[in-house]
């Protein structure tokens, strides 16, 4: 499990090789969000500094959703 601004991620284990992002879960609930490898090691972990605001904007909705239990 790994964090980005308190948002909890976790990485979906899968073959990644020829893939341009990789996908990860959201508070370990069905909702997920791929995240492009230029932001990430090659093992999976969000490099430091990066800016990751732009995917979370996109995915909005999906935020709502995996978020609900832990703010409410």
């Amino acid at each position: 499990m790994q964090y980005y601004e308190d948002i909890p991620l976790r990485l979906i284990k899968r073959n990644y090789k020829k893939m341009k992002a990789k996908r990860f879960v959201i508070n370990d609930t069905n909702q997920n969000v791929w995240i492009p490898n230029k932001h990430l090691e090659s093992d999976g972990t969000i490099k430091n500094g990066e800016n990751l605001d732009y995917i979370f904007r996109r995915a909005k909705r999906q935020l709502e959703i995996a978020l609900k239990g832990v703010e409410g």
